[in-house]
């Protein structure tokens, strides 16, 4: 009798330590996840005196008069891993379009000048009103940590992390109206004229929902800011974008 009660207990044991090993299987394989998002932007940013001249302070003063915000967009995917229940670490590959843009101007004589890179934009006689919007394509490579906390469906999600952003290209488009009415575009390429490598610290907060155990989405508003200068130029820019990044991610 007791040899028969040895042996099911040791059978009993080894059933249990199997369950825990696929438990313990089945919860590592879901520590992996992968994800699109999209984020409208939306773009500007903060000039830098870089050679510390009155000049240019005049001209970044200009500039702050007559330059707007312009909308853009951030969206790519993403590989992240579960370290614990309320931490995870994230990578992806993003497509990002920052810039900004002047403001509508009326135009009475005269040509229009990119007054960053000395572009002259032909408008005499033939455009009524136009504006200049600067685009900046990159390809980034975001790195963060996200911080989850809650024990239902709808979590809170808050992130930090750095963005290495690949300047693709650039191009300054003048934007005018002719006396028609009709609209006119002429777009100039001036990538090489800007530093190809930035890096943009990113932070986020919001909130993340559970649609079952493999799948679940967020919707997190996002704040990025490049702290290298875009350009060696007198007055050069560092780009930031604040934006509503949503993402689904389904775990693998």
């Amino acid at each position: 009798m007791k040899t028969t009660l040895l042996v099911i207990s040791i059978l009993y044991s080894v059933f249990l330590s199997g369950q825990d090993t696929t438990q313990v299987t089945v919860q590592k394989n879901k520590r992996v996840y992968l994800g699109a998002n999209f984020s409208p932007d939306y773009c500007f940013r903060t000039l830098l005196n870089n050679d510390g001249s009155a000049l240019s302070s005049t001209i970044i003063s200009q500039y702050n008069t007559t330059d707007r915000p312009k909308f853009g967009y951030t969206s790519g995917i993403n590989l992240g891993y579960t370290l614990t229940k309320h931490i995870s670490l994230e990578a992806g590959i993003q497509y990002s379009n920052k810039g900004f843009q002047t403001k509508q101007t009326t135009l009475t004589f005269g040509d229009m000048i990119d007054r960053r890179r000395g572009f002259v934009y032909n408008t005499t006689s033939l455009y009524t009103s136009g504006k200049i919007v600067y685009r900046y394509n990159y390809l980034d490579v975001p790195l963060k940590v996200n911080f989850v906390f809650g024990k239902k469906k709808l979590h809170l999600i808050s992130s930090v992390g750095i963005a290495t952003n690949i300047l693709m290209s650039a191009t300054n488009t003048f934007v005018g109206v002719d006396s028609t009415g009709k609209s006119i575009k002429n777009s100039s390429v001036t990538t090489s004229t800007y530093n190809r490598i930035n890096l943009s610290p990113m932070v986020s907060c919001g909130i993340e929902y559970v649609i079952n155990t493999k799948m679940f989405f967020r919707i997190e508003p996002t704040f990025r800011y490049a702290i290298l200068r875009a350009s060696d130029t007198p007055v050069t820019e560092h780009l930031w974008n604040a934006g509503l990044n949503v993402s689904y991610y389904f775990k693998i």
